[in-house]
């Protein structure tokens, strides 16, 4: 009997998968903890899956516990994206307080007091675990976790440039505390602002309405970059909230439908395959008339399988596109939305002051309405612009090729017959 027995924490065989990663992050720590070989973690996974009780479609291909600091990860390869999920487990006490449990809660000092960032010691095993997965070459496209996983999720995902970052009642990224000028606080608040400034992904955090933590972290300024999406579900802080109906169906109403993306790529890719297949048995069918090919008919070959992958290229590029002006269309709601929470809060706090004194003050601390508002979403419609450019250069490029196949087939009768034929 093994060491360590993964537990059944209400994952079920269609649990979305960030949300399952995140949950199952616990168990795999606990069972590496114990000492319990990778094959065998692997093995009590699949016999969850047989029993319906994690996803199909996930399958371990990395995990790490390091016990100096009580962090580890595991690495999730998506068999319906081709794409990697990591996901970082949060305070532990399943084998007791004075175990991992305490070093943990000396974490949340850490993050409290000093807020380290990606260069500190305590990340050098998530570190090497995720320049290890990229080695590899898998292609990591989500970062997740809970509580304290979310913070380590969200500055692994940053650190290293993962496009989307999902989590769960995650703890801040920094807060008031962290900006207190000591040597050290100071040192970290810059890394962490740096960080923050050269990332361009999606940043999520789902939040259980009666979640403690992020009641308590909400006093007093802390940061949680990107967007807070609440739950109205009443339910506290176990990750295990999230994975029953109510919030499952939310969750995936909330966060990039990476597997629809997929899905519409890999069918693209199927039609694109057949066509080139029946373009195979045209050239068949053009040898078979005796001898090689004509001039003509290798110049009409040529062309078609060019048109052929550029229709498939042209279309699967599409599809990012139509994703991506998505995203920076809600970014610029976003742009609308925050400045008018800005007056909001100005106009409250500022309550003795005319409209055009709250206005004045808002732009001497450098919060106008061109830097938070109009700056943003011009740069998105240049973005939106930019992608609708590439499009049109596909289709252009497109309509030269067919154009030059017609050509050929109008100035060759022979071809035209045994292409009709």
């Amino acid at each position: 009997m093994s060491k360590y027995e993964l537990r059944d924490k209400g994952i079920k065989i269609d649990s979305e998968p960030t949300s399952a990663v995140a949950t199952i992050s616990y168990e795999i720590e606990n069972a590496l903890a114990n000492g319990v070989s990778d094959r065998d973690i692997i093995k009590q996974l699949e016999a969850l899956q047989e029993n319906k009780k994690f996803p199909s479609n996930l399958q371990l291909v990395d995990a790490f516990y390091d016990p100096k600091t009580s962090s580890s990860g595991v690495a999730f390869l998506d068999n319906n994206t081709g794409k990697v999920v990591v996901g970082f487990a949060g305070t532990n006490f399943d084998n007791g307080f004075f175990g991992e449990g305490s070093k943990d809660v000396g974490q949340w000092g850490n993050i409290a007091f000093k807020g380290d960032g990606p260069s500190s010691s305590y990340f050098d095993a998530s570190n090497k675990f995720m320049n290890d997965l990229k080695a590899n070459g898998y292609n990591v496209d989500t970062v997740t976790g809970h509580s304290l996983g979310g913070r380590n999720g969200t500055i692994m995902g940053m650190a290293h440039n993962i496009p989307n970052i999902i989590l769960y009642n995650s703890a801040p990224l920094m807060n008031v505390l962290t900006s207190v000028p000591t040597k050290g606080n100071l040192s970290n608040a810059k890394e962490l602002e740096k960080l923050l400034s050269g990332y361009k992904g999606n940043i999520i955090y789902f939040v259980s309405e009666d979640d403690p933590l992020n009641k308590v972290s909400g006093v007093g300024g802390s940061v949680y970059p990107g967007k807070i999406i609440v739950i109205k579900n009443g339910k506290a802080h176990e990750i295990t909230g999230f994975l029953t109906k109510k919030e499952q169906e939310f969750i995936r109403q909330h966060t990039p439908d990476l597997n629809k993306i997929y899905l519409a790529q890999q069918k693209v890719q199927t039609d694109t395959r057949s066509k080139l297949k029946g373009l195979d048995v045209l050239r068949a069918k053009l040898l078979k008339s005796g001898g090689g090919l004509s001039a003509s008919e290798e110049i009409y070959l040529d062309a078609s399988e060019a048109l052929i992958l550029t229709q498939g290229m042209s279309k699967t590029l599409q599809i990012e596109i139509d994703d991506i002006k998505k995203m920076y269309r809600e970014a610029k709601k976003d742009s609308d939305k925050l400045w008018t929470d800005t007056l909001k809060t100005a106009d409250s706090v500022g309550s003795t002051l005319h409209q055009g004194e709250v206005l004045d003050s808002l732009n001497s601390g450098g919060a106008t309405e061109s830097i938070v508002r109009m700056e943003p979403k011009e740069e998105y419609e240049q973005k939106i612009s930019e992608l609708s450019s590439i499009k049109q250069e596909y289709y252009e490029l497109i309509g030269q090729i067919q154009s030059s196949i017609n050509k050929q087939v109008e100035t060759d009768r022979e071809l035209a017959r045994q292409i009709g034929g």
